[in-house]
């Protein structure tokens, strides 16, 4: 299949519109983010217990590789859309969730509807759509300015739409972890910089 500009252009319009009525795209955010959040934390965590002690490195490693995970996450369901549109829906979900770990599995949820809800009024969906419209048509060759393009580098296309939320994100958390380290010396949790900082606000009253 070759496309002019003209047809690339058409075809990724009505792609992400179709696909905007057809896919329930809070959902689908609210599981990515709520799976990306888990691994950020969790490789905060195994950071914490391997020695790593200051927050905002921690922080940023975390971030980093939750943001890994928030591109698998997208390429995995960008690939399902796919199939089902290929006919094959069988989504390999069957496996059944016990009732372990349930308070952390409901704040990461609680988390990743509000970064969701963020994303979508940021205007944040069209990437993970553009991203599936790459995979749905991956291969697909476009003409266009003189050269020669291949439909199907999903991941740039991904990254060229969310770096800048990532990077903002990425400062904030950073910052916020470096100031609250800085008021609360020795500490090394969230949880315990805050505790830190709160008593000596309820002692200066």
């Amino acid at each position: 299949m070759t496309w002019d500009r003209r047809d690339f252009q058409r075809e990724r319009q009505n792609y992400i519109a179709a696909a905007r009525r057809r896919e329930p795209m809070l959902l689908v955010s609210t599981l990515i983010f709520t799976v990306t959040w888990l691994a950020g934390w969790g490789a905060s965590a195994l950071l914490l217990w391997g020695g790593v002690t200051s927050m905002p490195a921690r922080y940023g490693l975390g971030f980093a590789l939750a943001y890994g995970v928030f591109f698998l996450c997208v390429r995995f369901w960008a690939q399902r859309v796919r199939q089902r549109e290929t006919g094959d829906s069988n989504l390999g979900l069957d496996s059944a969730v016990d009732g372990e770990g349930c308070l952390v599995v409901l704040a990461a949820v609680a988390l990743g509807m509000l970064v969701a809800g963020l994303f979508w009024m940021s205007g944040g969906m069209a990437a993970l759509l553009e991203a599936a419209f790459e995979v749905a048509f991956a291969g697909t060759v476009v003409r266009r300015l003189g050269r020669t393009e291949i439909v199907g580098n999903w991941a740039r296309a991904l990254f060229v739409n969310t770096w800048p939320q990532a990077l903002a994100m990425l400062l904030v958390l950073v910052g916020v972890a470096a100031t609250l380290q800085r008021a609360a010396p020795g500490t090394s949790t969230f949880a315990d910089a805050v505790s830190v900082v709160w008593a000596r606000r309820g002692a200066g009253r």
